[in-house]
């Protein structure tokens, strides 16, 4: 991958799921780097959770990996707490415009779009988080709609971003998560799970966000843009022994749970392994 990569970008877009696809793909491709001081952040920033943009360098393949924190990949505006107004909107997500750094994912060669976590009544509307297109908040929208409208903005940005022409262009799906006899804020749990499902397991149908990134592929497609669906719900649906349930950050605790992300190395590394795997097939 160092050798197909040299003299690229690569670049992580959305969640923090997205962001541990990111560490996994950094970790994988470090492990086959001797010397270690060629892999550097290239600001000089510390490597945290709390940062919405890193950029690693792996020097001697003049190779830059970057991540861009962008739960819901377009703009989201907060606004201003309202004295004594109970219920007034906290915030608006401009489905039809990009945060100002999709300037800097527009400079990918290979460019990893995820989104679908945040996109639900619990972290949107209930939030008082509304939809809005051009300068009217809508406060009827509902999510898949939003969603919807949010993915054709991305395909409109692709298509007037000239890089892109030439890049390999991958939504990834949904990543499953295993709260097991409650939510994550209900207590739900999955610190006693030590092995997959079993093969003849029957999932539920695939997140309703699948089929929208499925469909905007397509037309990314349609003219004659290197874009694939990086699936991985399905084998992804399989591990509920894989994430860091009670185990956490130190300095976090253990309740609630985390069955959302994934240990390292883990699940990520067969993303990354499949995203390989495109490239490959893609000539890259």
């Amino acid at each position: 991958m160092l050798d197909m990569s040299k003299n690229k970008t690569i670049v992580f877009v959305g969640d923090s799921i997205g962001r541990n696809q990111w560490e996994s793909f950094i970790c994988m491709l470090s492990n086959s780097i001797s010397n270690q001081s060629e892999v550097y952040e290239q600001f000089g920033n510390p490597i945290t959770k709390h940062r919405g943009f890193l950029s690693i360098v792996f020097k001697k393949y003049n190779l830059t990996v970057e991540y861009y924190r962008a739960p819901l990949l377009v703009v989201v505006d907060r606004f201003k707490p309202q004295n004594g107004s109970l219920g007034a909107p906290r915030g608006a997500i401009r489905v039809d415009k990009l945060p100002r750094m999709a300037d800097r994912w527009a400079r990918a060669d290979v460019l990893v779009l995820n989104s679908g976590h945040w996109w639900n009544i619990d972290k949107t509307t209930k939030m008082g988080n509304y939809f809005q297109v051009g300068q009217v908040l809508n406060k009827t929208m509902d999510v898949k709609e939003a969603f919807q409208k949010s993915m054709e903005t991305i395909i409109s940005w692709a298509l007037s971003s000239p890089k892109l022409a030439e890049s390999n262009i991958f939504l990834r799906s949904y990543a499953p998560i295993h709260f097991i006899n409650g939510t994550w804020d209900r207590k739900g749990t999955c610190a006693a799970e030590s092995a997959p499902f079993p093969i003849t397991t029957n999932f539920p149908p695939e997140s309703w966000t699948n089929h929208i990134i499925s469909n905007a592929v397509q037309q990314m497609k349609d003219h004659e843009m290197k874009a694939r669906v990086l699936n991985v719900t399905y084998m992804t649906e399989f591990r509920k022994d894989g994430h860091p349930s009670k185990y956490r950050e130190p300095g976090f605790p253990s309740s609630p749970e985390d069955c959302s992300h994934w240990c390292l190395p883990g699940v990520p590394d067969a993303w990354n392994e499949l995203l390989y795997a495109n490239l490959l097939s893609m000539g890259y």
